[in-house]
C-alpha cells in the first residue's frame, strides 16, 4: 500500500528528529521574524507549465490552483505535519483571516479567494503571504514556501511588467543564504533554457543549496532517457545538492481524479517497469516519497547550521528595539509624570553631554558622536603644521634675509647682527600662523555643534519643542563661545607678536644649533665676515626662536579650543538645559510628542513583544 509506504517511512524516521525543529521556525515565521532575521526554508521555482503545482500536490495530498496563466500570484507556505491521527486537519491564513477547513477539496477554492483578496482579481501578484497547515498522515513533516511560476509575457489583464514582478519576488526569497531552492524542472527542455535554472546559479553558482527535481519522464520522446540520466548523474549543469526526478499525476488521471495515493502506486511502477530509471529507485533519487524525505532532511539540516546565527540576531534585534524605546521614552499620564519625564530626558541627555565633552571614554558613542577622536586628529594635524612651517623657514623667510640685511644696514661693521631684521622676520613667522589657527578653531566649533545636534536628536527623538529649544541653546552657546576663543586667540597672538623667551631657555637652544651650524660652516670653508655668514647666523637665531614659539603655540592653540569650545560650551548647555527643569510653566509643552511618535511606540512594543516570544521559542529545542 503506497499510503502506508509513504506514512510509514517519513512518519518513523523523520518525526522525531525534523518536527520540533521545524515547528521552531513555523512559529518564528508566524510572529513576522522573517521581516527581520533571515530564516530557513525551502523555496520552489519553476518555469510556468514546469510541473511545480503537480510536485506540491504529491508532496501535500491536496489539488492546487489550477488554470491558463499565473496560478500561484502569493507566496504559499505550505507547512505538512505528519500526524498519527487518521483525521485529515487543513487551516488556511493571510494577513487577518484564518479560516478551518473542513476537506482537502476547500483547498483550492479557499487560496484563489486568498489570492483574490491580497493580489486583486486581476491577475497580478502579491508578496504578502498565504499559509497552509495540513495536518494528515499521509504528508512528510515538512514546509516550502510555493512562489509564483516564472513567466516572460504577460496575457489577459496581466501587468504588462508581470515577468519582472515575479523575478524580483523569487529573488527576495532565494537571495538569502539560508534558503534552500528547489527547482522544478521538465524533462523534455533543455535545462539550459530554464529561467528557474538560471536565477538559482545567479544566486547560488555552484549549487551548495540548490535541488532540481526533472518532472514529467512519462511525456518525453523516446530516445531522451539517456540525456535525463546525464542531468540525474550531475553530468550537464553540476549543483553540489544534484537532481531527483518525480513521475506525477498528468492531465488524463487527473481528470480522472487519481487519488494521491493510487499516483504514488502510478508513479513507482513507472520506475520500476523503465531500464533506465530502475536504479533510481533503489538509489532514492526518484519518487515523491524519497524527494520528501531528501527535502526534510535538507531543512532540517540547514535549519540546526541556522540556529544559533538565528539566536544572535533575534538578541541583537532585542537590545536595537530596547535601545530605540528607551530613546522614545515612555508616555507620560499625568502632571507629575510629565515633569519627572522631562527630568530623565534632560538629565540622561546632560549626561552624555559631559561625558563627551570631557573625553569620558567609559561611555559608549555612536561614530557620529566621537568627537574626541575628530579633535585629536585635527590638533596633530596643526602640530605637522607648525613643524612644516619650521622646516619650511630657510626657504620662506631666509631666503629675504640677505635682503633685509642689506637695506637695513648703517654704520655697522660686518658681522653684526641688526636686532630688528630678526624680530621682523619672526613676527612675520608668527603671523602666517593666525589664519590656520582660526581655521582650526572654526572646524572644531563646527563639529562640536553638529555633535551635539546630533545627541539632542538621538535624546529627544520624537519630541520637536524641547529638540527645537535645545537646537537654539545650541546655537546661541556657539555664538558665544566662537567669540570668546576667537578673541583669547587674538590675545594670543598678540602676546607672541612681542617677540619673547626666557634668557636661559633661548641661550640654551641657540648653543645648540650654533655648534650644529658651526660645524656645517667649517665644512662649506665659508668666512665669518661674509654676508653668506650673517645670513646663516640669522638664520640660526631665527630657526631657534620659531621653534620655541611653534612649541608653545602647539598647545595653546588646542588648549584654547578645547577649553572654550568644549569645556566651556557643555558647561554652558548643562546650565541651560538644567535650567528649563525649573520653569514649571513649560513642561507640558517640552514633552508635548510629534505626530506619529504614539504609533511608532506602539509598534517597537508590539516588535519587543514578538522578538521576546520568538527567543523563548528556541528554549523548546
Amino acid at each position: 500500500n503506497p499510503r502506508v509506504t509513504m506514512s510509514c517511512m517519513l512518519y518513523g524516521h523523520y518525526k522525531d528528529q525534523v518536527r520540533p525543529f521545524i515547528d521552531v521556525v513555523d512559529r518564528l515565521r508566524a510572529l513576522g521574524v522573517d521581516q527581520e532575521v533571515p530564516l530557513p526554508t525551502v523555496a520552489v521555482i519553476g518555469d510556468q507549465s514546469s510541473g511545480k503545482s503537480s510536485v506540491l500536490e504529491a508532496l501535500s495530498g491536496v489539488q492546487l490552483p489550477r488554470g491558463t496563466g499565473v496560478m500561484t500570484r502569493c507566496p504559499l507556505e505550505l507547512i505538512l505535519k505528519n500526524s498519527k491521527d487518521e483525521t485529515w486537519q487543513g487551516t488556511i491564513s493571510y494577513r487577518d483571516n484564518d479560516t478551518e477547513l473542513e476537506s482537502a477539496d476547500q483547498v483550492a477554492d479557499e487560496i484563489i479567494y486568498a489570492q483574490n483578496e491580497l493580489a486583486g482579481k486581476n491577475q497580478g501578484i502579491s508578496s504578502e503571504r498565504i499559509t497552509l497547515v495540513i495536518e494528515s498522515h499521509d504528508v512528510p513533516d515538512l514546509t516550502l514556501i510555493d512562489l509564483p511560476g516564472i513567466t516572460r509575457v504577460s496575457v489577459g489583464s496581466q501587468p504588462r511588467d508581470i515577468g519582472n514582478q515575479i523575478k524580483e519576488l523569487i529573488n527576495t526569497y532565494i537571495n538569502k543564504k539560508e534558503t534552500i531552492i528547489l527547482v522544478v524542472i521538465p524533462c523534455a527542455v533543455d535545462i539550459a533554457t530554464t529561467e528557474a535554472l538560471k536565477m538559482a546559479r545567479e544566486v547560488d553558482p555552484e549549487g551548495e543549496r540548490t535541488l532540481g527535481v526533472l518532472t514529467k519522464p512519462d511525456l518525453t520522446d523516446k530516445g531522451m532517457e539517456d540525456r535525463i540520466c546525464n542531468i540525474l548523474k550531475n553530468r550537464v549543469i553540476y549543483m553540489e545538492k544534484g537532481y531527483m526526478i518525480v513521475r506525477c499525476r498528468n492531465q488524463e488521471e487527473i481528470r480522472s481524479s487519481m487519488q494521491h495515493a493510487e499516483a504514488i502506486k502510478a508513479e513507482q511502477d513507472f520506475f520500476f517497469k523503465s531500464p533506465f530509471f530502475r536504479d533510481l529507485l533503489s538509489d532514492k533519487q526518484a519518487g515523491i516519497n524519497h524527494l520528501a524525505a531528501k527535502l526534510s532532511a535538507e531543512l532540517l539540516s540547514q535549519i540546526k547550521k541556522c540556529l544559533p546565527i538565528i539566536e544572535s540576531e533575534i538578541q541583537k534585534k532585542q537590545q536595537e528595539v530596547a535601545n530605540e524605546l528607551e530613546s522614545i521614552g515612555r508616555a507620560p499620564y499625568d502632571d507629575r509624570e510629565n515633569v519627572k519625564f522631562l527630568s530623565e530626558k534632560v538629565r540622561g541627555f546632560v549626561n552624555d553631554v559631559m561625558a563627551l565633552v570631557n573625553g569620558d571614554f567609559s561611555k559608549e558613542f555612536v561614530k557620529e558622536t566621537e568627537l574626541f577622536c575628530f579633535i585629536r586628529e585635527k590638533f596633530s594635524k596643526w602640530h605637522s603644521n607648525l613643524e612644516e612651517r619650521e622646516a619650511d623657514i630657510e626657504e620662506s623667510l631666509c631666503s629675504k634675509a640677505q635682503e633685509y640685511i642689506e637695506s637695513c644696514r648703517g654704520r655697522q661693521l660686518p658681522g653684526f647682527l641688526n636686532y630688528s631684521v630678526f624680530e621682523a622676520l619672526a613676527k612675520k613667522f608668527i603671523k602666517d600662523l593666525e589664519v590656520p589657527a582660526y581655521r582650526l578653531l572654526t572646524m572644531i566649533s563646527d563639529e562640536v555643534q553638529d555633535v551635539l545636534k546630533t545627541m539632542a536628536h538621538m535624546h529627544f527623538q520624537g519630541l520637536p519643542n524641547l529638540l527645537k529649544y535645545t537646537k537654539d541653546r545650541i546655537a546661541e552657546i556657539r555664538e558665544m563661545e566662537d567669540k570668546r576663543s576667537g578673541e583669547m586667540l587674538k590675545t594670543l597672538f598678540k602676546m607672541e607678536a612681542m617677540i619673547y623667551t626666557q634668557d636661559g631657555t633661548y641661550a640654551l637652544k641657540l648653543d645648540r644649533a650654533q655648534s650644529s651650524e658651526e660645524f656645517a660652516a667649517r665644512k662649506d670653508k665659508r668666512t665669518a665676515f661674509d654676508l653668506k655668514a650673517e645670513v646663516s647666523a640669522l638664520k640660526i637665531h631665527l630657526k631657534t626662536y620659531c621653534k620655541i614659539a611653534s612649541s608653545r603655540l602647539a598647545d595653546l592653540v588646542p588648549m584654547v579650543t578645547r577649553f572654550y569650545l568644549l569645556h566651556e560650551s557643555g558647561a554652558e548647555l548643562q546650565r541651560g538645559m538644567l535650567s528649563l527643569l525649573q520653569e514649571r510653566d513649560i513642561v507640558d509643552e517640552m514633552v508635548e510628542e510629534e505626530e506619529g511618535i504614539t504609533a511608532k511606540r506602539k509598534a517597537l512594543q508590539d516588535r519587543q513583544e514578538r522578538l521576546r516570544h520568538a527567543y523563548a521559542s528556541l528554549g523548546d529545542i
